[in-house]
This record gives structure tokens, C-alpha cells and sequence, in this order.
């Protein structure tokens, strides 16, 4: 579905976005799309994805929708004028966001930039608590291909950090947070500030898993994400 950014209030929700279906090596991953487009803009369209949370997975193609921070983003896509297709899997419920999902969201990915749908060099990644910890993985799996991620309540542990030197990272955790402890994140974001300095990790104060994940989209944060266009280095 394509909204007008410049003529639609920007306050999407689950009906701005579209209903489809993805195969790639045997997985079948659902997943919906909404195209923003702002009028008066010849700016290729950037891509945006995002990872939902564990109690999202599925094959109904709408649990996944009932995330605040997926409307949150759009909207802010929508008032600042950029031309974007957004796109929200989900996983399937025998899986959670790693290698096999990694795979096929790549695969979904490549056929936007192969049909020369979107800007390759403005590629972003970003998810919440399970879909935090999937970032942290997809980035590293494909570390050339994101011109910055997001992850939310993510935990890191498994990562290399030098697979993610060149990717930017901007990162949110809750001191409130009983399901993902802060302590590996920090450790996690000391040694990726020792390899790439485009790193920042926020701490909120008494913020919930739940806070976290819902209210870590903030204007200032995602100005940041979107002004970063991919190094070819």
C-alpha cells in the first residue's frame, strides 16, 4: 500500500500495510509492506525493516503488527518527507530471528535492490527484544550491507563485534529491564567503540523490557539512523 506522505496524516496503522508472502530454501516468511512516498522528491526510495518481538512469531501475518514502535517509524518517515518502503516480517514460530531468517530476509532484500526498487546504500535494520537480538545478528551476518541499525533491548553475547566495525549502532536498554541484562551490552559496546566510533548506547532510568521496546524511537534517535548512508569502504 502507498501513502502520500505530504497529503495523508502521518498516523499510520495495520491497514497501511500490505499483506504478502516470501520463499526462499524452504521457509515461508510473511510479512507486510508499506510504501510512503513524499510528493515534490525525486529521492530514491530508502528501505526499512523491522524485527518484532518473541511473542510476535507466527504465520498469521498480523500478530507481528501489534508493535507501537512500527507506527512510530512509519510516522516519522511520513513527516520528515522521505521516500521509503518499510517492511515487517514474521518469524515463524518453529524459528527466532538468526542464520535461517537471516537468509531469507537477505534474499527479500536483494530482490528489492536487484529490481532497483530501493537506494542500496540506504539499507536500515532495527527490532526490538527478540527482534533486538536479530539485529545484532543480521548486521553481523551481512556487515557491508546496512547503512545503520537499531537494536532495542537486544542482547548481543553471540556476536563478533568485528564483523559490525563497519556498520553504525545505536542501541537502547532499560535499567528496568528484568528480561535483557545491560551488562553485556555495555561490555559488547566497548569493544565496538575500540573498532567504529558511529556507536552510541543509551541507558534509561527505570525503563521496563516493555518501555524500552515501545518508546526507544525518539525523533533525535531516528535523525541519527536515517542520516547515515552506507560507507563503500
Amino acid at each position: 500500500m502507498s501513502i502520500w506522505a505530504s497529503a495523508t496524516p502521518c498516523r499510520y496503522t495495520d491497514s497501511d500495510f500490505s499483506f504478502n508472502v516470501w520463499s526462499y530454501n524452504n521457509i515461508t516468511l510473511p510479512y507486510r509492506e508499506t510504501v510512503i512516498t513524499a510528493g515534490g522528491t525525486q529521492q530514491k526510495p530508502i528501505l526499512v525493516i523491522y524485527l518484532h518481538g518473541g511473542l510476535k512469531r507466527g504465520s498469521d501475518n498480523v500478530r507481528q503488527m501489534n508493535e507501537d514502535a512500527i507506527y512510530t517509524i512509519a510516522d516519522y518517515l511520513c513527516r520528515n518527507r522521505i521516500n521509503a518502503f518499510m517492511i515487517v516480517p514474521q518469524c515463524p514460530d518453529s524459528l527466532t530471528w538468526g542464520v535461517q531468517t537471516n537468509e531469507i530476509i537477505k534474499n527479500l532484500v536483494d530482490e528489492y535492490m536487484n529490481k532497483g526498487k530501493v537506494d542500496p546504500d540506504r539499507i536500515y535494520l532495527m527490532g526490538g527484544s527478540m527482534g533486538g537480538t536479530g539485529v545484532w545478528k543480521m548486521a553481523s551476518a551481512y556487515p557491508y550491507l546496512f547503512a545503520a541499525v537499531m537494536p532495542v533491548a537486544g542482547n548481543p553475547d553471540t556476536v563478533d563485534a568485528a564483523l559490525l566495525a563497519n556498520t553504525p549502532v545505536y542501541t537502547v536498554m532499560g535499567t528496568g529491564d528484568n528480561l535483557m541484562d545491560i551488562a553485556p551490552v555495555t561490555s559488547f559496546m566497548e569493544r565496538l567503540k575500540e573498532l567504529n566510533r558511529e556507536t552510541i548506547l543509551d541507558v534509561e532510568n527505570g525503563w521496563s523490557h516493555i518501555k524500552t521496546c515501545t518508546e526507544s524511537y525518539t525523533d533525535k534517535r531516528l535523525n541519527w539512523i536515517f542520516n547515515h548512508i552506507r560507507s563503500s569502504e
